[in-house]
């Protein structure tokens, strides 16, 4: 059976320390194929922007207080069969999306 491809959506407003970190765990999660789009403030798309990886993620500026709207970004820029959520402040152990996927393999 073949894995279903995710889109990991990413808000981040005000944090670009914290989406940093978050992305460096996201690089690392063992699951194929899967995609991060980031939906961040000025700040976080920049702190990206910085970063030799930059490329690997579709980044989105949207700088208004409401996780809401922004996550309804994501879900517009993400190409993936399923959509996954991640906080910018958390930092995802490599089974992370693995694991999330895995009951939607079940048949049942």
């Amino acid at each position: 059976m073949t894995a279903a491809s995710v889109s990991v959506v990413v808000v981040s407003r005000d944090r670009p320390v914290a989406l940093r970190r978050c992305i460096v765990g996201l690089l690392q999660v063992q699951y194929t194929p899967f995609e991060v789009v980031v939906v961040a403030d000025a700040a976080g798309c920049q702190a990206l922007a910085e970063t030799p990886w930059h490329a690997l993620i579709k980044i989105v500026e949207f700088d208004e207080p409401n996780i809401s709207k922004a996550r309804n970004l994501g879900i517009s820029h993400a190409a993936g069969d399923i959509v996954a959520f991640i906080d910018d402040d958390a930092v995802p152990e490599p089974s992370w999306l693995a694991q999330l996927i895995a009951p939607m393999r079940e048949p049942r």
